[in-house]
């Protein structure tokens, strides 16, 4: 360590003592876990899911209402007394206030929620504008009086009352809308450049009109193309079930032999038939409005005009049959008698 009695002691910088020492403990690295909030003074740890940066801190409106150097005073001591308990590279086992022990992962959460917020508290432009998002709401608005300038002072602060709750404009997500104090300084800390004037807008409105056109048709193309693709899709599932169910129906019909899928029995046809046939009558009845239709005869009869048709069929094939029997018995007989003479 270099001695500040040195002859060139005077050209060295001066340095902050506790910016060395904040990450020091007197503790022992092997020590017995104990309550570091007690041993250091300190508050316990909030209770709430997603504490604040004035919960992590223990700080209340008495304290905030304090000079800014006391507390950017009592704020950087109670982080000094935070990273001896929390700093990754410490090893102190910290029990809470219900004696578990902190695992190294919730130890390193509870450092950088410490670290985001004496990074807000710290800074008192930041700490105005996370007051600011905490305490804007819409009720604080009063009776509205339009302004002829869309882009006042005034309008910046209605909007940002009537969108307070909004999660787009959460201050972690959108530190920028709580601390600028116009629309201008909106634009210029959101897109890091100047915002453009009205003669700028004027000349270049053709180009952005060009450009919010060229935009929405290939939003709509694109979404066209998607319902044609779903569409296709839809149609392609149809056919595929379509395709499965004849599948299935004749697997039920030939018991699951592809082979024999020509093969069908009569009684199985007639089955066919007459399933088919129920179905066709029954949508008829439900879309006949004329109560003296001709009733279409029973199943019963149909099998009776069936059998008789297929008994009539039989007997006229046996009597062709045996007509053609008795034509060659005929012929024989006269050759035999032709030969004998």
């Amino acid at each position: 360590m270099l001695s500040i009695h040195t002859k060139y002691s005077y050209k060295l910088p001066k340095l902050c003592y506790c910016h060395y020492r904040k990450y020091a403990t007197s503790v022992p690295q092997d020590d017995e876990p104990m309550n570091h909030h007690k041993r250091l003074d300190l508050h316990d740890w909030p209770t709430t899911k997603n504490p604040t940066p004035y919960e992590i801190f223990g700080l209340s409106s008495q304290d905030i209402g304090m000079s800014t150097i006391e507390l950017n005073k009592i704020i950087k001591l109670k982080y000094i007394k935070f990273v001896k308990i929390y700093h990754p590279d410490t090893s102190l086992q910290h029990q809470d206030s219900e004696s578990n022990v902190l695992s190294d992962d919730i130890k390193r959460k509870r450092f950088d929620l410490i670290q985001q917020s004496y990074d807000i508290l710290r800074d008192a432009r930041r700490r105005s504008a996370y007051n600011r998002f905490k305490t804007t709401s819409w009720e604080q608005q009063g009776k509205y009086q339009p302004n002829p300038n869309p882009w006042s002072k005034e309008n910046f602060e209605t909007y940002r009352r009537a969108n307070a709750h909004r999660s787009r404009y959460d201050f972690n997500k959108d530190e920028a809308f709580w601390t600028a104090g116009t629309w201008n300084d909106y634009y210029q800390m959101k897109y890091q450049r100047s915002p453009p004037t009205k003669e700028e807008m004027e000349k270049n409105k053709y180009k952005i009109l060009f450009g919010v056109v060229a935009f929405g048709v290939l939003a709509f193309s694109l979404q066209f193309m998607n319902a044609i693709d779903k569409t296709n899709q839809y149609i392609l599932d149809t056919h595929k079930m379509n395709l499965k169910s004849m599948k299935d129906l004749n697997e039920s019909y030939t018991g699951n032999d592809i082979s024999n899928i020509d093969n069908y029995s009569q009684a199985s046809t007639i089955k066919r038939f007459l399933l088919s046939r129920r179905s066709t009558m029954q949508s008829k009845r439900k879309n006949d409005d004329d109560p003296f239709s001709n009733e279409e005869p029973s199943d019963h009869e149909l099998l009776v005009k069936y059998a008789k048709g297929r008994v009539n069929k039989w007997d006229k094939a046996e009597n062709e049959w045996a007509q053609q029997r008795v034509k060659p018995e005929v012929n024989s007989d006269f050759k035999f008698s032709e030969s004998t003479r």
